[in-house]
């Protein structure tokens, strides 16, 4: 289970961080001022369809005994912001990506999110 979720947050990290990825992100920021809609095509087709479907993992993993996990939809929202961390966030500010810093970050996430959910 540890490195499923870490090649899960490893994925996540390098998805994200990919420059076309950051630049579309800042595209799309910039337009739903003028047109909203966009922002909620944008969560409803990305974000929210990552969230569901590893929700829809925790949740096996909960009923499968591995870990006591009561909200999976919530659990996802953390697992993910852990993994992300700050790097993300000074990534769309341009700062260079740390692959170091990065991994460390989702070990560490990993193991919080498996203390928090153990049995």
């Amino acid at each position: 289970l540890r490195e499923r979720l870490r090649s899960i947050g490893t994925a996540m990290v390098a998805f994200l961080s990919r420059p076309e990825m950051i630049q579309f992100e800042r595209r799309i920021a910039a337009e739903t001022e003028h047109e909203p809609e966009i922002a909620l095509a944008f969560l409803d087709n990305g974000p929210r369809r990552m969230k569901a479907a590893f929700a829809a993992l925790l949740e096996t993993i909960h009923h499968e005994g591995e870990l006591d996990i009561p909200d999976p939809v919530l659990a996802a929202e953390q697992f993910a912001s852990l993994c992300k961390g700050m790097g993300d966030l000074e990534r769309r500010f341009g700062a260079l990506p740390d692959p170091v810093r990065d991994a460390a970050r989702i070990d560490g996430a990993v193991d919080v999110f498996l203390r928090a959910y153990r049995r």
